[in-house]
């Protein structure tokens, strides 16, 4: 696109997409924008292209900003048709720190907003931790509304004998399956948070819970992280819901958690990712399991 604007204080601002970048140049926008960010994110060239292919993130769509010849900011972007609707994801904004503040931001966002219509994109959402003021007062400047809040519940010692205890499980049976089968659930939650959604779930895993007429009454989606050893170092649940109005709609999603965050005896960091509070009752089961808040975030969409 090789579009230069004038910036508000910060002289000429250059946008690229990402695709006229080089690739150490793409990484080192990602890591001198994030610095000082609330958590680590910094990146190498193989993580950046391995998060490109997991979150379906497009080099065509994102933009990089430079500045007095140097990278300057980024934004990453994905398009995904959902439901028959494109819905674009704002999957990373940062601006290095000393032009924060300085319409570098708002440039790449207009820029980004005009791609979107370019590509037909009928919806765009974000998320930002609660924390970070500064990117939520221009998401709301550049059209985006607050959508709902999201929640990082985590516990990393050992369960307690049976956790998640359940009564009914001789009811019920619970199918192992790859990802992309719950998709094709009609209680399947498509407008959950972009990286939890099962196309973001490349190297996860799924369950399906069957009643006993075979039909399915539940699904989760997580993913396990292993070490060099071949011990469980994390496991990440993404999604984790009961078909709408099942009367044991607790008991089933019990039979899920028990299963997807066994073994119980050893200690790994069990979490929760982008979990909306009060949508499901999967936050309350993990909070009775001592699971607790470690980050909070704003989910965001465009008007």
């Amino acid at each position: 696109m090789a579009k230069i604007i004038a910036g508000e204080r910060s002289g000429l601002i250059q946008l690229k997409r990402l695709r006229e970048c080089t690739l150490d140049e793409a990484v080192a926008a990602w890591n001198s924008g994030f610095a000082g960010y609330y958590v680590d994110v910094s990146t190498t060239a193989d993580k950046f292209l391995n998060r490109m292919y997991r979150e379906d993130l497009s080099a065509s769509l994102s933009i990089v900003a430079w500045v007095d010849g140097k990278p300057a900011g980024l934004v990453m972007n994905g398009v995904r048709t959902i439901g028959g609707q494109k819905v674009a994801w704002n999957g990373g904004t940062c601006v290095v720190p000393e032009l924060r503040g300085r319409g570098v931001g708002a440039a790449m966002i207009e820029a980004v907003m005009e791609l979107y219509r370019q590509a037909g994109v009928e919806r765009a959402v974000l998320e930002a931790f609660v924390q970070n003021e500064p990117a939520i007062s221009l998401y709301r400047k550049m059209g985006y509304q607050l959508v709902d809040r999201l929640l990082f519940l985590e516990r990393t010692d050992p369960f307690a004998d049976r956790p998640f205890a359940h009564r009914l499980p001789h009811r019920y049976t619970l199918r192992s399956v790859r990802p992309h089968e719950v998709g094709r659930l009609p209680f399947y939650r498509s407008a959950a948070p972009w990286q939890t959604q099962w196309q973001s779930a490349k190297e996860g895993e799924a369950l399906i819970v069957l009643d006993p007429a075979g039909e399915a009454v539940g699904y989760a989606l997580y993913e396990r992280v292993y070490e060099e050893s071949g011990a469980i170092k994390n496991i990440y649940l993404l999604q984790c819901e009961a078909r709408p109005e099942l009367a044991e709609a607790d008991e089933v999603l019990r039979i899920m958690l028990a299963e997807l965050f066994a073994p119980h005896d050893v200690s790994c960091r069990r979490s929760t990712f982008n979990c909306p509070p009060p949508a499901s009752g999967c936050s309350g089961c993990l909070r009775r399991e001592g699971f607790s808040p470690r980050e909070s975030k704003f989910i965001w969409k465009s008007k």
